[in-house]
């Protein structure tokens, strides 16, 4: 009996890699639906903000004929990182699937045009897509986690100084904006090392895929 060689052995392989990768494409849509779902909450909840920071704008001016300008300068670091976390996310579940989708490409490029070389490598590779279900998923959850809580906390306070109504003090402005900034830096530090490491997911993995194959 001849010992199966990449030549007389690409059939049956190439049935067992296409339902391998096709799993990993769908278990990478679903992670990524569940982290789009989990932005939109988000960007709902930005938005129900700005209406509340609107309205505590409107009120200041009224009871206390503050001026826009003075009322950002009041919340100015709290506007400012809720504004680039804001950015932060907006590209974050998009930039994952684009980042895996690139692995796949890989994938499938490298079987359709170096079927020898993927034959040898198919065991290795094999392992990484059926074991290796995070790859950058984890920082992503964790990002998105962390600035739900931070917003949440934000929402709270914003509700609890209009509830105050014609009673809300500029102090209490100060105090509560001084509160929200004091835990949103420490906050935005380690959200930047977790976005950071989401950004540098993808150019891992696909270091990972190279070598795998080389």
């Amino acid at each position: 009996m001849t010992e199966a060689t990449p030549t007389t052995a690409t059939s049956g392989l190439g049935l067992e890699v296409h339902p391998i990768i096709e799993t990993y494409r769908a278990l990478v849509e679903t992670l990524a639906g569940y982290m789009r779902h989990a932005a939109d909450l988000l960007e709902k909840l930005y938005a129900d903000q700005d209406q509340m920071i609107e309205q505590l704008r409107q009120l200041c001016a009224r009871t206390h004929s503050l001026r826009r300008t003075d009322f950002d300068a009041i919340f100015g670091q709290v506007l400012a990182d809720r504004r680039a976390t804001r950015q932060s996310l907006a590209a974050l579940v998009g930039q994952y699937r684009a980042e895996r989708a690139a692995v796949i490409l890989e994938l499938e490029q490298l079987f359709r045009h170096d079927v020898a070389r993927a034959f040898q490598a198919w065991p290795a590779l094999k392992e990484r897509l059926l074991n290796d279900r995070d790859d950058g998923t984890g920082p992503t959850v964790t990002a998105l986690r962390q600035v739900h809580v931070a917003q949440e906390m934000i929402s709270r306070a914003l509700t609890g100084l209009l509830e105050r109504g014609d009673k809300l003090k500029i102090e209490d402005l100060k105090a509560v904006a001084q509160r929200l900034a004091g835990r949103d830096s420490r906050d935005a530090a380690e959200l930047t090392a977790l976005l950071a490491a989401c950004e540098s997911a993808g150019g891992h993995a696909g270091l990972k895929w190279q070598r795998l194959v080389a």
